[in-house]
């Protein structure tokens, strides 16, 4: 860095979007993982790579992926254990997108739940299955947020571990 004023600002500007990111991953409107791995890249940057490394990077790296990837297949695994069938599953995804585009976050959970609904109540001919395989999705995507916050709050533990644990 030019000077260390630069240097230390970058480092808390880091801190800033490490914290956001945990609150991502807690509040589902934004990338949280993501962010925490952004913010652990920007700090080693700022600090030319001493602490932290690229070893480190990846670990963080394949952590933001398993976070990420958790609400997509914990969601889907408890939709299906539920009895939800794939194509309701690929109903719920279309108006799942749908709603992210229409309506955000919100429009998104309520279209995959849509989704699913409409097409187990059909295929199953009651309101009860449906329901079943709309609870169960709601479930695993419950599940898959406390997934995401601890792997999250793991990710900023290995980050503190490193960027703090070197003089």
């Amino acid at each position: 860095m030019a000077s260390f004023s630069a240097w230390l600002l970058l480092q808390w500007l880091a801190y800033v979007i490490i914290g956001v990111g945990v609150l991502g991953a807690v509040l589902p409107v934004m990338p949280g993982p993501l962010l925490i791995w952004l913010g652990a890249l920007l700090w080693a940057w700022a600090d030319r790579f001493q602490c932290i490394g690229w070893p480190t990077l990846i670990i963080l790296g394949l952590l933001m992926i398993a976070a990420g990837g958790s609400e997509i297949w914990m969601s889907a695994l408890g939709a299906r254990r539920g009895g939800a069938s794939w194509q309701a599953l690929l109903a719920g995804v279309a108006l799942g997108i749908a709603g992210l585009v229409f309506s955000s976050l919100p429009g998104g959970i309520t279209g995959v739940l849509a989704g699913i609904l409409i097409v187990e109540a059909r295929r199953s001919g009651g309101l009860r299955p449906a329901l079943k395989s709309g609870g169960s999705f709601l479930l695993g995507y419950l599940l898959s947020a406390v997934v995401q916050l601890s792997l999250s709050l793991i990710m900023v533990a290995i980050f503190a571990w490193q960027a703090m644990g070197k003089p």
